[in-house]
């Protein structure tokens, strides 16, 4: 007579439930992370589309304006083009900004207008900005 091989049957351990839990808040954390990062890059995107005067630099040039809500970033070549920024300081309080508007850009010769740009009562940054000669 033959002998009959019976194929083994492997049996799987089902993932323990800790190790399935850890998973998923793993997945969940993930999901929140890649959420803050295309709500981050988004908003720094309309920044830049709408040429908010936060995201200007050295050698932008900004707008005619009156409040510093109407301030944009545009082109130096264009016709809206008045001022350029010469100088940029980071974390002035809103406080010193007050007190030393005359001082705090004595770096930069041929600034005409300073703009700040923070939070009320809080730390923010300074535009040095010159005018455009035309």
């Amino acid at each position: 007579m033959s002998e009959q091989v019976t194929p083994a049957v492997q049996e799987t351990a089902e993932p323990s439930k800790a190790k399935s839990a850890a998973a998923s808040a793993g997945k969940k954390i993930l999901g929140y992370v890649v959420g803050l990062v295309v709500l981050g890059g988004g908003y720094l995107g309309w920044q830049y589309l709408s040429g908010d005067l936060a995201i200007a630099k050295v050698g932008d040039c900004v707008n005619d304006f009156k409040v510093v809500d109407d301030a944009k970033v545009v082109d130096c070549t264009s016709a809206d083009a008045a001022n350029k920024v010469v100088g940029v300081i980071d974390g002035v309080s809103e406080s010193d900004f007050t007190a030393k508007q005359q001082t705090l850009c004595a770096a930069y010769p041929t600034w005409e207008q300073i703009v700040w740009i923070g939070k009320k009562g809080g730390s923010g940054d300074s535009w040095c900005l010159e005018p455009i000669k035309k």
